[in-house]
């Protein structure tokens, strides 16, 4: 029904016929005069249909201790109607706010002044419940954009626990050579992908991976490569039945699959996979565009690996060098990601912390890798990044790989503490 009437609300249908009533509405020009409606608060709280047709509301009361009234005032919100409140003996100055959309009116209120507040409540009526219904319609549409948030948290949580999940649980090792990692996605999925895996008795395959990109697109590019790459092959003519896929063929073999199933834009991932031998500690290294890896000598030195690639999905058929080497005890060799280059400010001629979108200051902080038990190595460099400026929200995904050539006496002291433990289960 469409709204037209100034409707005055009374707690008893006497109380509407006050003199006062009377002289107000007499003040209102007859050429203006709206069509009036008198109501009792309890009449509309049983059919509030009745509301359907008011502009403005008189509410008149003879008592402010009237138990219905925010039942009323309520009803009058939904259906977004202005109203003046006068309660019998209340001497608040005349405008004073009652609730959203109710101002107070005193009843020793002159009419003249009455009249006046109800004809600029009935005058901005038609502004006040446009503005009231667009609320209304942008917060059921903010409700509902809060609600399909709340799904896409929820999704997005899942998706990190299963790329988690496909991610190595316990990284392989061996009596000389050990591996841990550092990762961090910069949100709740990441773009960049590690894994290691035993090949033999003897070999162990290492892969770090960059998407392009962010979030869930980068991440379903991870899984693809996780699947993607072998590397080991059956050979039946091989006196084992197999033979490992040398890291620059892996390499190859990921880059044609990828550029064979590519579709209009073009999606291309750095990489580096290499493979290690437990024994002789040879290590063997590819890269697809990937940041050199980097080799901390026992020494103190400090090395990259050079092998030329191109990056992954770019072009058929590309192909890629392959650097070997040959790890001494205590030598360190880091698998990286180029977050690392944002990870760290640089530091000013004057000392003073400066960010910059990439540099060289986290060659520094890997140096530090180096030192001490392997664990606690990546147990600092992460506690670093916590104290980075923005930890909390960083700028791209980060992970480094290390591998570690154990000293003498690391293998000796695994040796005797596993022999002391043999020795106390039989005892």
């Amino acid at each position: 029904m469409r709204i037209r009437s100034l409707t005055l609300i009374g707690s008893t249908p006497g109380v509407l016929r006050s003199d006062w009533v009377d002289a107000a509405l007499r003040s209102w020009p007859d050429r203006e005069f709206p069509p009036i409606l008198t109501t009792t608060v309890e009449h509309i709280l049983d059919d509030e249909t009745i509301l359907d047709g008011t502009r403005v509301a008189w509410i008149v009361l003879d008592s402010k201790d009237n138990s219905q009234l925010g039942e009323l005032v309520g009803l009058l919100g939904q259906h977004h109607i202005s109203a003046m409140l006068t309660v019998s003996g209340d001497t608040q100055p005349m405008g004073t706010p009652f609730q959203d959309g109710v101002v107070m009116a005193p009843a020793d209120t002159d009419a003249g002044s009455l009249c006046a507040m109800l004809r600029t409540l009935w005058n901005q009526a038609g502004i006040v419940q446009s503005l009231k219904a667009e609320m209304r319609m942008l917060q059921v549409h903010q409700d509902g954009l809060c609600d399909q948030i709340g799904k896409i948290d929820e999704e997005l949580r899942l998706a990190s626990q299963i790329q988690r999940e496909f991610l190595p649980q316990i990284l392989p090792g061996c009596d000389h050579v050990e591996l841990r990692v550092l990762f961090r996605p910069a949100g709740y999925v990441s773009g960049d992908l590690y894994d290691a895996v035993r090949l033999d008795d003897h070999h162990v395959g290492f892969f770090v991976a960059d998407a392009a990109g962010h979030g869930v697109p980068a991440a379903l590019m991870t899984m693809y490569l996780k699947r993607s790459l072998h590397g080991i092959d059956e050979d039946p003519n091989a006196p084992s039945g197999y033979r490992l896929v040398p890291p620059g063929e892996a390499l190859a073999r990921l880059n044609n699959d990828m550029f064979r199933h590519r579709t209009g834009k073009t999606r291309f991932v750095t990489a580096c996979y290499g493979v290690i031998n437990c024994q002789t500690l040879e290590v063997s290294v590819a890269r697809a565009g990937h940041p050199f890896p980097l080799l901390l000598r026992a020494d103190g030195t400090v090395d990259e690996l050079q092998p030329d690639g191109m990056l992954l999905g770019m072009f058929p058929d590309s192909q890629y060098e392959v650097a070997s080497i040959r790890l001494t005890p205590g030598d360190r060799l880091l698998v990286y990601s180029d977050g690392f280059q944002t990870a760290f400010p640089q530091l000013s001629e004057g000392d003073d912390a400066q960010a910059c979108p990439a540099n060289m200051q986290y060659l520094e902080e890997f140096k530090d890798l180096a030192n001490g038990p392997l664990d606690q190595a990546v147990s600092r460099l992460e506690g670093k990044l916590d104290q980075q400026i923005g930890s909390l929200n960083q700028r791209d995904d980060l992970t480094v790989l290390c591998i570690g050539a154990k000293r003498e006496r690391e293998v000796a002291g695994e040796s005797k503490s596993l022999t002391t433990a043999g020795q106390r289960a039989v005892g």
